[in-house]
């Protein structure tokens, strides 16, 4: 049985859908390019197989939005990508999988009870994949910057990843926000969020001597 939603719900939610599929569309493509940087089967594998369960997540994501009124969600999200910098090193796709893998599941983990239960479904099966190349370029990642010779490399790599990956959680405090949260669309906000991205990303900051006050300066607006 189809969950029943206004109009207004229909429009949060074609605005929550969009958002999800920039961030599905980033991780697909991001990782796409990433393929040339490695050269052990293992890792491309792993890649490919995260390839294949996006995509496959982003066909879901634009029945639902289909379903609720909206258009080419592809399209739509592809125009948010024109600004986004693609991996250039081994360890600049390292360090996007590090950040951007978990974005991905605090955003998604906002929606597991959701009302509208065919999105709540969508979000339990993202979360129920394990990203194994998310946890080989968190290891690759701290093998890296572990030299210090390297520090300043690393703290630049970190900043630009983590300042995009926080932007792709949306604004903390925003009226569309606190009112996803009213209408029971989603059970936690973008500042719940984004403190808990800070708190699992903190052994990375620390080790590249990022401090959040940077990350403000690069526009990136932060919890409390």
């Amino acid at each position: 049985m189809k969950t029943k939603l206004d109009e207004e719900e229909k429009g949060l939610l074609r605005k929550i859908l969009r958002a999800q599929a920039y961030r599905q569309m980033m991780s697909a493509n991001m990782r796409g390019h990433g393929l040339k940087y490695l050269f052990d089967s293992q890792g491309r594998l792993g890649l490919v197989q995260d390839i294949q369960h996006v995509l496959n997540q982003v066909n879901r994501v634009q029945e639902l939005y289909t379903s609720i009124g909206g258009g080419d969600i592809r399209h739509e999200a592809s125009v948010r990508m024109e600004r986004i910098p693609y991996p250039t090193t081994r360890f600049d796709l390292a360090t996007f999988l590090a950040t951007s893998g978990p974005a991905e599941s605090l955003a998604m983990e906002t929606y597991t009870n959701s009302k509208w239960e065919e999105f709540a479904q969508v979000a339990r099966d993202d979360l129920a994949y394990e990203r194994e190349a998310t946890k080989r370029g968190t290891n690759f990642f701290h093998e890296f910057a572990a030299d210090k010779s390297q520090r300043p490399l690393v703290r630049q790599v970190l900043h630009r990843w983590m300042a995009i990956c926080l932007l792709s959680l949306g604004r903390p405090g925003s009226a569309g926000d606190r009112r996803a949260l009213e209408l029971g669309l989603r059970d936690s906000s973008v500042s719940d969020s984004s403190k808990a991205y800070l708190e699992m990303l903190a052994p990375m900051m620390k080790l590249a001597g990022l401090s959040k006050e940077k990350l403000r300066e690069a526009g990136v607006q932060l919890p409390e």
